[in-house]
């Protein structure tokens, strides 16, 4: 259940109706999971967890807001995510007309925006999604709390991890923490000894624990999100070549976190990414994954990236995901008033000092056990 703050809604009811009126656009339609969770402070209109869909739709005029859903989802949505907040429920009969149908019936003869098909709107989520930033000062305290609530499972998952283990027990125990704490993993990696070299996307297998263990939760909670990626080592004999090329990520991660500074352009950090790879010798492994970008309700957006018009504002939260064969950095970072934050790094995991840009990162290291 939802506990939307007014002040919050109202900024965000304020950007909206901004937007339409500096846009041209005469109505916008929010139908996505991530946008609807932005809008009601966390809320969420979800049914089908695995859908980027809700089950309720918003329609937003100059003048009005509307919520349309089925009469099975809207009574729980308008109660339990929208209380307070001044909406107009539209209700349809499992036998009526569908909710695009409806919602299309609404925006008729408007310009309209939208994050979901609908006929006679134009479909652009995109533009929708620059409405989430800068992160109000309430979310980034959200974020404080969700990359300290990510920490603490992986560090308990860590710990109970043995030799001999599946990675369907690791995923499943992942599974478990985070439910008890309201929380929802988007992609679970586990990766085991060779696995972690042999692909960047090593979901479980069956595999059993050996030496190595790369853990690596998308982790959702209040609607956002903290991509977060942990190794662990059994035995005292590490060896030297993982060990280098954790050094190497975490090294890189630390220069992208400095980088975020408000007004630098997105492609810069992107260019003195790949720079670094080559620099420390991994000039091929900068072609073999994506290097990240911004983090928030939406999971990841990498487009910034190569947007030339993309710039880094205040209160914007990132995922750098920083990868060479065998070894992964991947932390919550954001900037604030306050200065660069690692929101995900808070003293339940050994950590290792990295100097960039004139400022010091303290960041993970392999968990040796």
């Amino acid at each position: 259940m939802n506990r939307a703050d007014t002040c919050e809604i109202r900024e965000k009811e304020k950007r909206i109706r901004n937007y339409l009126e500096k846009s041209g656009n005469e109505a916008l339609v929010i139908g996505r999971q991530d946008n609807f969770a932005w809008f009601s402070c966390g809320g969420t209109n979800k049914v089908v967890i695995t859908s980027e869909l809700g089950h309720g739709y918003m329609v937003f005029t100059k003048n009005k807001s509307y919520i349309v859903a089925q009469t099975m989802d809207g009574p729980r949505v308008v109660d339990e995510e929208l209380k307070g907040i001044n909406v107009e429920p539209v209700f349809l009969k499992w036998c009526d007309m569908g909710r695009e149908e409806k919602v299309s019936e609404l925006v008729k003869g408007l310009k309209t925006v939208s994050d979901i098909p609908v006929e006679g709107a134009c479909f652009s989520p995109s533009e929708i999604y620059k409405l989430h930033y800068p992160l109000t000062d309430m979310e980034i305290e959200r974020c404080r709390l969700i990359g300290s609530k990510t920490e603490e499972v992986i560090r308990r998952v860590a710990d109970e991890i043995k030799p001999g283990m599946s990675d369907y027990e690791i995923e499943a125990m992942l599974l478990y923490e985070y439910a008890r704490c309201d929380a929802i993993p988007e992609v679970i990696l586990v990766g085991i000894d060779e696995r972690i070299s042999d692909y960047r996307h090593c979901i479980p297998s069956g595999k059993k624990v050996g030496k190595t263990v790369l853990i690596h939760p998308a982790l959702r909670m209040a609607g956002l999100h903290a991509n977060v990626a942990r190794m662990v080592h059994f035995g005292d004999d590490l060896p030297y070549e993982i060990e280098k090329r954790h050094e190497a990520t975490s090294g890189i991660f630390a220069v992208a976190v400095a980088m975020c500074d408000p007004g630098r352009k997105f492609t810069d950090i992107h260019q003195k990414i790949g720079e670094m790879y080559k620099r420390l010798g991994y000039e091929s492994e900068w072609f073999k994954h994506y290097i990240g970008g911004i983090t928030g309700y939406m999971l990841f957006d990498g487009s910034v990236c190569f947007d030339p018009q993309a710039e880094v504002c205040i209160n914007q939260t990132y995922d750098w995901f920083i990868t060479i064969t065998g070894a992964k950095t991947e932390e919550l970072s954001f900037n604030c008033s306050s200065g660069k934050v690692i929101a995900s790094v808070t003293g339940r995991w050994p950590t290792k000092k990295y100097h960039a840009d004139g400022q010091v990162f303290e960041l993970p290291r392999i968990l040796m056990k």
